[in-house]
C-alpha cells in the first residue's frame, strides 16, 4: 500500500530540509515503488518525497557522477550510455530511484568483480531531521575510504536522514555488463510472497538443478548475468533454508523482512543515530 506524501514534490533540497525541520516525526519516501514491502508510517507522521529530486550530471573524464535521489534508475542508465560508462549496481525489481535503492540496500553489483555494490557510492549530501544537510564522503575513491558515513546510509532506510545527492563512482561499459534484471512473470509472485530472499554473489554456473535443490517449485527472479536472485518463500523457516542452501555453496543471501514487521534497527547504529537524530524524529 503507497502512503500518499504529504509533499509530494518538494522542488529542492533547500524545500525537502524545511519540511523535515517542520515535523516532530518524518517517513521518508521516492516514488514508492517498494511500498508493498515497508511498514506504514507511525500515526502523524509527516511523509515526505524526494522524488521532485531529478538533478543529475555526470563527470565522464573523472568517472564520477552527480545524482539527486528522485533520479530514477532507467534515466541514469540512459545518459550514462550516452557516454559508453554504467555505474553497475542495479535492482532486481523493476524501476526505482537511485536513492530509494541506496536506502533500501537491494542493490547488487551487474558482476562479481564489482561486488560490493555499494563501494559504488562515494559520497552523499544527506539532510538530518532537523533540517540541517551535511557533506559526507566526497568524490574520489581515496576521499571516500574509511569507516565513513557513506557507506552506513546503504540500507538505512531513512533511519540515519534522508539522502538528497549522492557521488556516485561509475565506470566504462563492458561487453559483459547485464543490460536489465529478468523480471519476467514470476515477479508478481516473489513479491506477493509473505517472505522474500535476496541473493547475491552467486558462483558462475549456477543452473537449474541447483536451483531445484535449493528452491524446488519457489517463484524467482534472476538477472541477467546469473549472479542475482529474488526468491518467494511461503514462510520464514522456508526463507531461512533457502538461504542456508544458497550459502552452503558460495553464494551470499539475505532474508528481507515482510512488510508487517519493524524497520531493522541495528545496535550498530544507535551511537549513530543518537549523534544525528537525538529525538528519534526519523521514522
Amino acid at each position: 500500500m503507497r502512503h500518499p506524501p504529504a509533499d509530494l514534490t518538494p522542488p529542492t533540497i533547500a524545500a525537502l530540509g524545511a519540511a523535515l525541520a517542520e515535523a516532530r516525526s518524518v517517513r521518508i519516501v521516492g516514488t514508492q515503488s517498494l511500498a508493498s514491502r515497508t511498514s506504514p508510517p507511525p500515526p502523524g507522521a509527516l511523509v515526505v518525497s524526494t522524488a521532485a529530486l531529478t538533478d543529475l550530471r555526470i563527470q565522464p573524464l573523472d568517472l564520477i557522477a552527480r545524482v539527486e535521489a528522485g533520479v530514477r534508475l532507467s534515466e541514469l542508465r540512459r545518459r550514462l550510455d550516452e557516454h559508453g560508462l554504467v555505474w553497475p549496481v542495479e535492482r532486481l525489481e523493476p524501476g526505482g530511484t537511485v536513492g530509494g535503492l541506496i536506502a533500501s540496500g537491494r542493490g547488487s553489483a551487474v558482476r562479481g568483480a564489482d561486488a560490493p555494490a555499494r563501494r559504488w557510492m562515494l559520497g552523499a549530501t544527506v539532510l538530518l531531521a532537523s533540517g540541517e544537510a551535511i557533506q559526507v564522503g566526497g568524490a574520489t575513491v581515496k576521499f571516500s575510504a574509511g569507516y565513513g558515513l557513506t557507506h552506513a546510509m546503504w540500507g538505512s532506510g531513512g533511519q540515519l536522514g534522508a539522502l538528497a545527492e549522492v557521488t556516485l563512482r561509475v565506470r566504462h561499459a563492458v561487453a559483459a555488463d547485464s543490460a536489465v534484471a529478468d523480471a519476467g512473470p514470476h515477479l508478481a509472485q516473489v513479491l506477493a510472497s509473505p517472505h522474500e530472499v535476496r541473493a547475491d554473489e552467486l558462483p558462475a554456473g549456477w543452473d537449474e538443478p541447483e536451483w531445484e535443490a535449493i528452491a524446488a517449485g519457489l517463484p524467482r527472479v534472476v538477472s541477467a548475468d546469473g549472479h542475482r536472485a529474488l526468491i518467494g518463500c511461503p514462510n520464514r523457516a522456508t526463507a531461512e533454508a533457502v538461504v542456508s542452501g544458497i550459502q552452503r555453496r558460495g553464494g551470499c543471501a539475505v532474508v528481507d523482512r515482510p512488510p508487517a514487521e519493524t524497520p531493522p534497527r541495528s545496535d550498530a547504529w544507535q551511537p549513530l543515530r543518537a549523534a544525528l537524530d537525538p529525538e528519534r524524529r526519523l521514522a
